[in-house]
C-alpha cells in the first residue's frame, strides 16, 4: 500500500490517475477538507498531520513507502513523513513541480552556457565543494540555508537582496551565509543586473529555484562564464525526488512498490506509546 500525502488540487487528480493506470494500491492524506475537494479515485484520510497519526497511518494501513506531494515548502506534515519514513524504514518519494522546464538544459546554447538541473541540495552543496570560485544564490532563504550547511567554505556564497535605506540584518541571517556576503543591489532582476552580481562575486556558479527571468540568468551566467545550477524549493533534502508522475511510477515500478505488503514489513516503533493522540508534535 503506499501513502500519498498531498495539498490537493490538480497535482492530487494526476497521481491519482497515474497510479490507478499503474494498478497500483494506495490512499490519500489530505489535512483539511478544502483539500480533497475534487480529488479523483482512491480512499482518502483527511486529518491534521504529525508525526504519531502518520507513524499509526503507515502501521494500520501496512504501507510500503510514502509518496510525499505536499508543496509548501518547509511543511511541517514533510518534516513528518521525513521522521517517519526514517524511523519505520520504508521509502519517502518527494514529487514537485518542475523547478523549471524540462528541457532547459536544451535550451540553452551549450556554446554560451552550461546549465543543469540538480533537486538534491547535497548534491549542489557537492558541486561548490568542487568548484574554485564563487556561488551566488538567487534562492528563497530556506534553499540558501540547507544548502550552505553542506558547503565547507561559506566565505565563497554570495546572495544578493534588493538595497533599502538599511540593511536588513534579519532577512540577510536567513540565508545562513557571511553577512559580508550578502550585498544590496538596486537591481539585479535582469541580465545587466544579474552579471553585476556574479562579477562582484566572482561567481562561477549561479544557483536558482525560480523559473522567473530563465532567459536573462543564461545570459549573464555566459557573458561570465558562469555554470547554471537549477536547483528545489521544499527546504528539506531527499534521496528520492521527481517532477513528474512518469518517473514517479517507473521507480515504484523498478522498486517493486506497486502492489501491497504483509503487516510484518511495516515495522512497530515506539511501541507501548500512546498513538491516539493526533496532536503531537513532530519528533524532535
Amino acid at each position: 500500500m503506499l501513502l500519498v500525502l498531498s495539498s490537493g488540487g490538480r497535482g492530487a487528480r494526476e497521481i491519482s490517475d497515474r497510479l490507478t493506470r499503474a494498478k497500483a494500491d494506495y490512499i490519500f492524506h489530505f489535512e483539511d477538507f478544502a483539500a480533497a475537494g475534487g480529488f479523483g479515485k482512491g480512499d482518502v484520510i483527511v486529518g491534521k498531520l504529525s508525526y504519531r497519526s502518520l507513524a499509526r497511518i503507515v502501521r494500520q494501513n501496512r504501507v510500503s513507502a510514502i509518496i510525499d506531494s505536499i508543496r509548501t515548502p518547509d511543511a511541517h506534515g514533510s518534516l513528518a513523513a521525513l521522521n517517519v519514513a526514517e524511523d519505520m524504514k520504508i521509502p519517502l518519494i518527494k514529487l514537485i513541480r518542475p523547478t523549471v522546464p524540462r528541457n532547459v538544459s536544451v535550451a540553452a546554447d551549450p556554446e554560451k552556457v552550461k546549465c543543469g538541473v540538480d533537486y538534491s541540495y547535497a548534491g549542489v552543496a557537492a558541486k561548490i565543494n568542487n568548484t574554485v570560485g564563487g556561488a551566488v544564490f538567487l534562492s528563497r532563504p530556506i534553499n540558501v540555508r540547507v544548502i550552505a550547511e553542506k558547503v565547507f567554505d561559506r566565505n565563497a556564497l554570495y546572495v544578493p537582496i534588493p538595497a533599502a535605506p538599511e540593511f536588513d540584518v534579519d532577512l540577510a541571517l536567513q540565508y545562513g551565509v557571511p553577512l559580508l556576503n550578502v550585498k544590496q543591489y538596486n537591481d539585479f532582476g535582469g541580465k545587466e543586473g544579474i552579471a553585476e552580481v556574479l562579477k562582484d562575486a566572482e561567481a562561477k556558479l549561479l544557483i536558482t529555484d525560480s523559473a522567473l527571468n530563465i532567459s536573462d540568468k543564461l545570459a549573464a551566467a555566459g557573458e561570465v562564464g558562469a555554470e547554471v545550477i537549477f536547483t528545489q524549493t521544499s527546504g528539506f533534502d531527499y534521496e528520492n525526488i521527481f517532477d513528474n508522475t512518469e518517473a514517479l511510477t517507473g521507480f515504484l515500478e523498478e522498486k517493486g512498490l506497486l502492489g501491497s505488503v504483509n503487516a510484518t514489513d511495516s515495522e512497530d516503533i515506539n511501541e507501548g506509546s500512546d498513538n491516539n493522540n493526533l496532536n503531537e508534535g513532530v519528533k524532535e
